[in-house]
């Protein structure tokens, strides 16, 4: 621990002074607060509630925060690879797991910071307090958080420079955040693969972390406590119901998103062992 804290300092400091931080904390904010009073206000209705601020967030915020963790995250090692720091850090008394542990808690505090930050003064200042439905889309947003920058550790382990880390890292959120969620994944694995829309729905949710977080929000968040209303569920939700059931969505959705957040870690810090600094 004496060795594992400093690092966990320092990646912290460095990191919550990026321009990309600072610029997501604002916009989150904003977001968050604004786009619910903005749609109330055009539709004529009253400020919104707990429901519409958690759809803006899960619209619009959580979208945006693997753009933030993949570029941060991927330049974690390589950046200090490229700068011959790595080297010089690793030639003193520290093991490869402290070096590898304080950067990535370092990397993630900052971004929980940040996220924490930007959210909660808008739950603040849109609701009396913030309730436990908040505070859960808090947690489902560091799990998300924790996914992508696995991901980016990976991706900045892997890549011979920082530029090339940057391009693999902006084409991941492409894939999580366009593709997929336009559905053109979706429509290519089913025609390639002769299985069934409910299959390949299934299938996508399982293989995007950002989609993963969305349908916990929806049946951890939204739902408990109501019936069942397929509009609410959306044709990807009511796929995972037919699938596994309405009791054993959450635990599988959970059970994925754990697995997106270790595997990648995991593979990562392998990586960062058998690569030559």
């Amino acid at each position: 621990m004496g060795t594992l804290i400093p690092i966990i300092i320092k990646e912290f400091k460095d990191s919550i002074r990026s321009r990309w931080l600072i610029t997501f904390t604002v916009i989150s904010f904003f977001l968050v607060i604004g786009l619910p009073f903005v749609v109330a206000f055009t539709m004529g209705l009253m400020a919104p509630g707990m429901e519409t601020l958690i759809a803006g967030t899960m619209n619009v915020v959580f979208p945006l925060l693997p753009l933030i963790a993949l570029p941060i995250g991927s330049a974690a090692i390589v950046g200090e690879r490229d700068k011959h720091t790595l080297e010089l850090l690793l030639s003193q008394p520290i093991s490869k797991l402290s070096v590898f542990v304080g950067k990535f808690l370092g990397v993630f505090l900052a971004i929980a910071a940040s996220v924490t930050l930007g959210m909660t003064l808008a739950a603040f200042l849109l609701m009396e307090s913030p309730t436990a439905a908040y505070f859960m889309l808090l947690l489902l947003a560091y799990g998300l958080a924790a996914s992508m920058l696995g991901l980016a550790f990976l991706v900045s382990a892997f890549s011979r420079d920082r530029s090339m880390a940057l391009g693999i890292s902006i084409f991941i959120w492409f894939v999580f955040a366009v593709l997929i969620d336009m559905g053109f994944l979706t429509l290519v694995f089913t025609a390639a693969s002769e299985v069934s829309e409910l299959t390949a729905m299934t299938i996508m949710v399982a293989t995007n972390p950002l989609e993963l977080v969305r349908m916990l929000a929806s049946f951890a968040i939204l739902l408990p406590g109501r019936s069942i209303n397929p509009a609410m569920l959306g044709t990807t939700g009511m796929a995972l119901v037919k699938t596994f059931g309405i009791e054993g969505v959450q635990p599988f959705l959970w059970m994925t998103l754990s697995f997106w957040i270790s595997i990648p870690i995991v593979g990562a810090f392998f990586l960062f062992l058998k690569r030559d600094i």
